[in-house]
Protein backbone atom coordinates (compact mmCIF):
# COMPACT_ATOMS: atom_id res chain seq x y z
CA UNK A 1 0.00 0.00 0.00
CA UNK A 2 1.36 3.11 -0.95
CA UNK A 3 1.37 6.41 1.42
CA UNK A 4 2.00 9.69 1.32
CA UNK A 5 2.66 11.41 4.73
CA UNK A 6 3.44 14.80 6.08
CA UNK A 7 7.01 14.78 7.58
CA UNK A 8 5.61 16.22 10.95
CA UNK A 9 4.71 12.47 11.79
CA UNK A 10 7.45 10.99 9.89
CA UNK A 11 9.08 9.69 13.23
CA UNK A 12 5.66 8.44 14.73
CA UNK A 13 4.63 7.11 11.73
CA UNK A 14 7.98 5.13 11.31
CA UNK A 15 8.19 4.13 14.61
CA UNK A 16 4.06 2.57 15.01
CA UNK A 17 4.86 0.66 11.04
CA UNK A 18 8.06 -0.55 12.59
CA UNK A 19 6.50 -2.06 16.41
CA UNK A 20 3.05 -2.81 14.81
CA UNK A 21 3.99 -3.61 11.56
CA UNK A 22 3.50 -7.12 12.11
CA UNK A 23 -0.44 -6.93 12.85
CA UNK A 24 -1.06 -5.00 9.62
CA UNK A 25 -0.87 -8.07 7.04
CA UNK A 26 0.07 -6.08 4.37
CA UNK A 27 3.30 -4.27 3.48
CA UNK A 28 3.70 -0.31 2.93
CA UNK A 29 5.53 1.59 1.10
CA UNK A 30 5.96 5.38 2.73
CA UNK A 31 6.55 9.26 0.88
CA UNK A 32 7.26 11.58 3.50
CA UNK A 33 7.69 15.45 2.97
CA UNK A 34 5.74 18.86 3.00
CA UNK A 35 2.18 18.82 2.23
CA UNK A 36 2.38 20.72 -0.74
CA UNK A 37 4.81 18.37 -2.25
CA UNK A 38 2.89 15.86 -1.80
CA UNK A 39 -0.34 16.95 -3.23
CA UNK A 40 1.68 17.95 -6.33
CA UNK A 41 2.33 14.11 -6.21
CA UNK A 42 -1.33 13.42 -6.67
CA UNK A 43 -2.08 15.87 -9.33
CA UNK A 44 0.75 14.04 -11.24
CA UNK A 45 -1.44 10.93 -10.82
CA UNK A 46 1.28 8.86 -8.82
CA UNK A 47 -0.65 5.64 -7.35
CA UNK A 48 -1.40 6.38 -4.09
CA UNK A 49 -3.41 4.63 -2.07
CA UNK A 50 -3.89 6.65 1.27
CA UNK A 51 -2.63 10.35 2.37
CA UNK A 52 -1.93 11.85 5.33
CA UNK A 53 -1.45 15.25 5.71
CA UNK A 54 -3.02 18.56 7.07
CA UNK A 55 -6.53 18.32 7.81
CA UNK A 56 -6.90 21.40 5.67
CA UNK A 57 -5.21 19.68 2.89
CA UNK A 58 -7.04 16.78 3.42
CA UNK A 59 -10.65 19.08 3.30
CA UNK A 60 -9.44 20.90 -0.30
CA UNK A 61 -8.73 16.91 -2.12
CA UNK A 62 -12.29 16.26 -0.83
CA UNK A 63 -13.56 18.83 -2.68
CA UNK A 64 -11.95 17.39 -5.53
CA UNK A 65 -13.18 14.24 -5.25
CA UNK A 66 -9.54 12.80 -4.78
CA UNK A 67 -10.03 11.10 -1.21
CA UNK A 68 -13.17 9.21 0.21
CA UNK A 69 -15.35 9.98 3.37
CA UNK A 70 -14.96 9.18 6.43
CA UNK A 71 -11.54 11.40 7.04
CA UNK A 72 -9.85 10.41 10.55
CA UNK A 73 -8.09 13.54 12.43
CA UNK A 74 -5.28 11.67 14.00
CA UNK A 75 -2.56 14.00 15.77
CA UNK A 76 -1.69 18.01 16.44
CA UNK A 77 1.28 19.34 16.70
CA UNK A 78 2.94 23.43 17.56
CA UNK A 79 5.42 24.86 16.68
CA UNK A 80 9.17 25.48 19.02
CA UNK A 81 12.44 26.10 18.84
CA UNK A 82 15.25 24.05 19.30
CA UNK A 83 19.31 24.52 20.00
CA UNK A 84 22.65 23.71 19.52
CA UNK A 85 23.49 21.58 22.92
CA UNK A 86 25.35 24.06 25.12
CA UNK A 87 24.07 27.19 24.09
CA UNK A 88 21.95 29.37 26.86
CA UNK A 89 18.21 28.67 26.14
CA UNK A 90 16.58 32.05 25.46
CA UNK A 91 13.41 33.58 26.68
CA UNK A 92 10.37 32.52 24.32
CA UNK A 93 7.09 32.39 26.81
CA UNK A 94 6.20 35.72 25.36
CA UNK A 95 5.82 37.64 22.26
CA UNK A 96 8.55 39.97 23.27
CA UNK A 97 10.84 37.32 24.54
CA UNK A 98 10.64 35.64 21.12
CA UNK A 99 10.93 38.86 19.10
CA UNK A 100 14.23 39.55 21.42
CA UNK A 101 15.44 35.98 20.65
CA UNK A 102 15.15 36.78 17.18
CA UNK A 103 16.80 40.02 17.09
CA UNK A 104 20.06 38.42 19.14
CA UNK A 105 20.31 35.10 17.84
CA UNK A 106 22.93 34.37 15.85
CA UNK A 107 22.10 31.99 12.96
CA UNK A 108 18.43 30.41 12.55
CA UNK A 109 17.34 27.76 10.02
CA UNK A 110 13.59 26.78 9.17
CA UNK A 111 11.91 25.30 5.64
CA UNK A 112 11.43 27.08 3.05
CA UNK A 113 8.16 24.58 1.83
CA UNK A 114 6.37 23.59 4.97
CA UNK A 115 3.35 24.75 6.62
CA UNK A 116 5.27 25.78 9.67
CA UNK A 117 8.09 27.54 7.34
CA UNK A 118 5.76 29.49 5.36
CA UNK A 119 4.44 30.40 8.82
CA UNK A 120 7.60 31.75 10.32
CA UNK A 121 8.47 33.48 7.26
CA UNK A 122 5.12 35.57 7.11
CA UNK A 123 5.29 36.01 10.89
CA UNK A 124 9.02 37.38 11.04
CA UNK A 125 7.26 39.71 8.06
CA UNK A 126 4.71 40.85 10.14
CA UNK A 127 7.30 41.46 12.81
CA UNK A 128 9.12 43.60 10.20
CA UNK A 129 12.13 41.96 10.95
CA UNK A 130 12.66 40.08 6.90
CA UNK A 131 15.77 41.99 5.93
CA UNK A 132 17.50 42.13 9.30
CA UNK A 133 17.42 38.49 9.96
CA UNK A 134 17.98 38.00 6.10
CA UNK A 135 21.75 37.59 6.49
CA UNK A 136 21.49 34.70 9.53
CA UNK A 137 18.40 32.48 8.03
CA UNK A 138 18.93 29.27 5.84
CA UNK A 139 16.04 27.89 5.01
CA UNK A 140 15.42 24.75 4.01
CA UNK A 141 13.48 23.01 1.33
CA UNK A 142 11.71 20.59 3.15
CA UNK A 143 13.23 18.10 5.49
CA UNK A 144 14.41 18.70 9.15
CA UNK A 145 15.27 22.65 9.56
CA UNK A 146 17.48 21.35 13.13
CA UNK A 147 19.76 18.92 10.89
CA UNK A 148 21.56 22.60 9.93
CA UNK A 149 22.58 22.06 13.65
CA UNK A 150 24.01 19.25 13.27
CA UNK A 151 25.55 19.69 10.33
CA UNK A 152 27.32 23.09 12.09
CA UNK A 153 25.45 25.61 10.07
CA UNK A 154 23.24 27.32 12.28
CA UNK A 155 22.76 27.63 16.32
CA UNK A 156 19.01 27.56 15.95
CA UNK A 157 16.18 25.59 14.25
CA UNK A 158 12.10 26.36 13.74
CA UNK A 159 10.10 24.56 13.06
CA UNK A 160 6.99 21.70 14.03
CA UNK A 161 7.87 19.90 17.36
CA UNK A 162 7.29 16.86 16.51
CA UNK A 163 9.93 17.11 13.45
CA UNK A 164 12.23 18.67 15.56
CA UNK A 165 12.41 15.87 17.89
CA UNK A 166 13.36 13.58 14.75
CA UNK A 167 16.41 15.23 14.91
CA UNK A 168 18.75 13.86 17.33
CA UNK A 169 21.87 15.44 19.47
CA UNK A 170 19.80 18.96 19.49
CA UNK A 171 17.98 20.19 22.55
CA UNK A 172 14.17 21.63 22.42
CA UNK A 173 14.02 25.24 23.91
CA UNK A 174 9.96 25.00 23.95
CA UNK A 175 6.71 25.95 21.73
CA UNK A 176 6.03 29.31 20.77
CA UNK A 177 4.33 31.64 22.92
CA UNK A 178 0.12 31.09 22.52
CA UNK A 179 -0.12 34.06 20.72
CA UNK A 180 1.50 33.78 18.11
CA UNK A 181 1.33 29.66 17.88
CA UNK A 182 0.17 27.50 14.98
CA UNK A 183 -1.58 24.61 15.93
CA UNK A 184 -1.64 21.93 12.61
CA UNK A 185 -4.13 19.18 12.88
CA UNK A 186 -3.35 16.05 10.66
CA UNK A 187 -5.50 13.94 8.89
CA UNK A 188 -6.05 10.90 6.97
CA UNK A 189 -7.88 9.46 4.39
CA UNK A 190 -7.79 6.80 1.65
CA UNK A 191 -7.90 7.76 -1.98
CA UNK A 192 -10.74 7.47 -4.46
CA UNK A 193 -8.35 5.79 -6.74
CA UNK A 194 -7.41 3.08 -4.44
CA UNK A 195 -7.36 -0.91 -5.05
CA UNK A 196 -6.77 -1.32 -1.20
CA UNK A 197 -9.30 0.51 0.29
CA UNK A 198 -10.11 -1.97 3.01
CA UNK A 199 -6.28 -2.29 4.27
CA UNK A 200 -5.83 2.00 3.89
CA UNK A 201 -9.58 2.09 6.67
CA UNK A 202 -7.51 -1.14 8.51
CA UNK A 203 -3.88 1.05 8.69
CA UNK A 204 -6.80 4.15 10.06
CA UNK A 205 -7.92 2.15 12.72
CA UNK A 206 -4.61 1.15 13.88
CA UNK A 207 -3.34 4.80 14.02
CA UNK A 208 -6.00 5.61 16.50
CA UNK A 209 -4.91 2.27 18.47
CA UNK A 210 -4.05 3.01 21.70
CA UNK A 211 -0.08 1.95 21.53
CA UNK A 212 -0.24 4.31 18.54
CA UNK A 213 -1.62 6.95 20.03
CA UNK A 214 1.47 6.55 23.12
CA UNK A 215 4.16 6.81 20.32
CA UNK A 216 2.69 9.96 19.07
CA UNK A 217 2.49 11.36 22.42
CA UNK A 218 6.25 10.63 22.89
CA UNK A 219 7.20 11.90 19.54
CA UNK A 220 5.94 15.96 20.18
CA UNK A 221 2.17 15.17 18.91
CA UNK A 222 -0.95 15.58 20.70
CA UNK A 223 -3.58 13.09 20.02
CA UNK A 224 -6.92 14.57 18.93
CA UNK A 225 -9.50 13.75 21.30
CA UNK A 226 -12.69 12.04 19.52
Amino acid sequence: MDILCSTALKPAILEISKSMGNIFGFSTNFKFGPTKSLIQELDDERNVDLVILTKEAIGQLADKNVVQFPFVDLASTGIGLAKRPGLKSPDISTVEGFKNFLTTSTSIAYTSDGVSGIYIANLIEEFHMTEALRAKTKKVQGGYAAELIIQGDCDYALQNISELMGVKGIEIVGPFPDQIQLVTIFSGAVTRSSNHTKMGIDFLKTLESAKAQSIFKSRGLEVINK
